[in-house]
């Protein structure tokens, strides 16, 4: 019968390596393997981030508003004083001359020498004559009495020689008496056509009785031209 061959043991040097090898086993799972015998960290490849485009945003602009320039006036032309021309003197027109002028002054009578049938308080007297270049009693023409008595408008008329009491050439006018101060009464004398013969006159009204009767007389002193 075959001997079956005995494996020859193993040496020291093969049971020693085994320790190692298992020594090292148990170091490795306590991870407490000197850097030597560690395995190198597997390193998975990662993707290599593409760089990415900074956009730089340019900053923006700054305006400072600037006041324009100050632009200093031109000297302006001082206009040199000229001679004002003197108006030339114009051409007055002559007042035309007038025939007829009071005789003398307006005269304040009592009523009583023309009137005597009346009371002081009835009526005021306004009246006279009219004489021509020859002294000649002229009839015919018209006696104005115009502005207002007492506050009333006054707008009469009287033709000469229509008052006989006073001459051939007599008018008059008579208003009611309000014994007041007046001025603002006047006379004058025109043609039958209503042109003025004499300038008019404002006469003085006296509130007294010895004084409402106001004689008025008119003389020519040039011819009337036609």
């Amino acid at each position: 019968m075959a001997k079956r061959k005995r494996k020859p043991p193993i040496g020291i040097t093969g049971a020693i390596l085994l320790m190692i090898v298992i020594l090292l086993v148990l170091l490795g799972a306590l991870d407490i393997l000197p850097p030597l015998f560690r395995a190198a960290p597997v390193v998975n490849p990662t993707d290599t981030p593409m760089p990415s485009a900074t956009v730089t945003t340019p900053a923006q602009a700054t305006f400072t508003r600037t006041s324009p320039p100050t632009q200093t006036p031109s000297p302006t032309a001082t206009a040199t004083p000229t001679a004002t021309p003197s108006p030339s003197p114009t051409a007055t027109a002559t007042k035309k001359p007038m025939p007829f002028v009071i005789r003398g002054t307006p005269e304040a009578l009592t009523h009583i020498l023309i009137h005597p049938q009346y009371a002081c308080e009835d009526y005021l007297f306004i009246g006279g004559q009219v004489w021509d270049l020859q002294d000649a009693p002229l009839a015919g023409l018209i006696v104005h009495l115009g502005g207002s008595y007492g506050g009333a408008s006054v707008d009469l008329d009287s033709e000469t020689g229509s008052a006989l009491v006073y001459g051939e050439s007599g008018y008059e006018f008579a208003l009611e008496n309000k014994q007041i101060a007046e001025d603002q009464l006047f006379i004058e004398l025109r043609n039958t056509e209503g042109e003025l013969l004499s300038e008019p006159t404002f006469l003085t009204i006296s509130p007294e009785c010895d004084s409402n009767l106001i004689i008025v007389n008119y003389k020519q002193v040039r011819w009337i031209n036609p």
